[in-house]
């Protein structure tokens, strides 16, 4: 079983990305508890360029499929900045829409997020104390698409590959930088519900 566990690097205004942050930081210190995990789970950061939208979807798309065909996973959990957000959320469903756009005129409206017991995993993250919750819309931009993206890439190939969503808040550390009234999420408490959806996944995939 391999899983890649994914984030994004900075957009739009914002300076700083928590996801980045937390992937960093999960690769430069894991927990403990990723000893014995460490060959199965890859951590990256699925890169895009932010000219205009037309570019950053591309050049996310290819970034994706690169990270795909180099770790060919079994499983894949993104994980995305959303800075309005005061808690930690599981995206249940992708809409083919980007901005207005069809992702795929080919494709479905919608896909299912195929998070494995993805109400248990909420359990274990809410029974930790950190605020979590799921969500039904992941928006209309990258998080939603990579999401719509890598499930339509599992159905077309045929793959059985596992693909879900979690949506982060800022960090406390980005709230103090840009001074800014926001709703936010200490990074050690991302760690934590991330290293829960870890082992989650793994316990969990076929």
């Amino acid at each position: 079983m391999k899983l890649l566990v994914t984030g994004f690097p900075r957009f739009d205004a914002f300076p700083e990305n928590a996801t980045e942050a937390l992937i960093e930081s999960m690769r430069n210190d894991p927990p403990q508890e990723m000893a014995d995990l460490d060959p199965i789970v890859s951590f990256d950061i699925v890169r895009f360029e932010n000219d205009n939208e037309l570019v950053q979807q591309q050049t996310m798309l290819a970034s994706l499929d690169a990270l795909l065909e180099q770790h060919q996973p079994h499983a894949c959990l993104f994980c995305g900045q959303a800075a309005s957000r005061p808690r930690i959320e599981l995206e249940m469903l992708a809409i083919n829409v980007f901005k207005g756009r069809l992702i795929d005129p080919s494709g479905p409206p919608a896909y299912w997020s195929t998070l494995p017991k993805t109400k248990d995993l909420l359990d274990a993250i809410r029974q930790a104390e950190i605020p979590a919750a799921l969500s039904y819309y992941a928006g209309t931009h990258l998080c939603n698409h990579i999401l719509y993206t890598a499930l339509r890439r599992a159905e077309q190939t045929e793959s059985g590959m596992q693909c879900g969503f979690v949506h982060l808040p800022m960090t406390a550390t980005q709230v103090i930088r840009a001074d800014e009234n926001r709703p936010f999420v200490p990074l050690a408490f991302t760690r934590q519900a991330l290293m829960l959806a870890i082992r989650h996944l793994v316990d969990h995939t076929a």
